[in-house]
């Protein structure tokens, strides 16, 4: 599926991921990724004295999760999405 990360149009693994609802009243989220139609696929938020990351699609999927569903592997296949989601997961937990 493609969806759009940071701004930049990429291509992720998924399996009947969620989308997330975020409730404006609930305190501050950062959206990292949405779908095509602009629901939120990846978000970050303040949870207790830290953070959560959640994510519908898959960033950690391997090029053999798509070869193994007979799907044809994306050349941007890579850990890079993954990495950010940590790295931003525990710069909010820090600024908490």
């Amino acid at each position: 599926m493609t969806l759009t990360w940071n701004g930049r149009r990429r291509e992720m693994y998924f399996q009947d991921g969620p989308w997330f609802d975020l409730a404006p009243d609930r305190g501050p989220a950062e959206v990292l990724a949405t779908y095509d139609n602009g629901l939120p696929a990846a978000v970050v938020a303040p949870f207790g004295r830290g953070a959560v990351g959640v994510v519908g699609p898959h960033p950690e999927a391997s090029p053999d999760w798509y070869s193994d569903s007979g799907l044809p592997v994306p050349a941007d296949v890579r850990a890079d999405l993954t990495q950010d989601l940590v790295d931003r997961v525990m710069q909010a937990g820090r600024a908490g």
